[in-house]
């Protein structure tokens, strides 16, 4: 059996701030999110997966080789067995299937495979 991730949207960059684009098929899924409310956005580091690199289990911290090796998952480094990014922003705008929030250190056209809004306490309450 296997697992099959489609994207949702691709992230863009502009001076300040990045943008999260949802495809048309998902733009009903926006539905309750508003300007102000923090997210998680998942993201699939496309550019660091490969057979190889998902096969590396320990990393130098920031790529530096004076640093000690340390597990991938004790990391935020992208090369891991399953490249998966995770980012906690607050949303700046949406505008018809854009989010905007606060830049990220992720490329151009990443693909972005899912968005969680994080839960309140007074989420709990209703």
């Amino acid at each position: 059996m296997g697992y099959f991730l489609k994207p949702i949207g691709f992230v863009h960059h502009g001076v300040d701030r990045s943008e999260i684009e949802i495809l048309p098929e998902y733009m009903e899924a926006l539905d309750g999110l508003q300007k102000g409310k923090i997210i998680w956005l998942l993201l699939w580091f496309h550019e660091s997966d490969s057979e190889e690199k998902r096969k590396i289990l320990k990393v130098h911290s920031h790529g530096e080789p004076g640093y000690p090796l340390r597990g991938v998952f004790a990391s935020r480094s992208p090369v891991r067995p399953n490249p998966v990014a995770i980012y906690r922003r607050r949303i700046l705008e949406i505008r018809e299937n854009k989010i905007f929030v606060r830049r990220m250190d992720a490329y151009e056209n990443t693909p972005v495979i899912d968005i969680k809004r994080l839960a309140t306490k007074t989420d709990m309450e209703e």
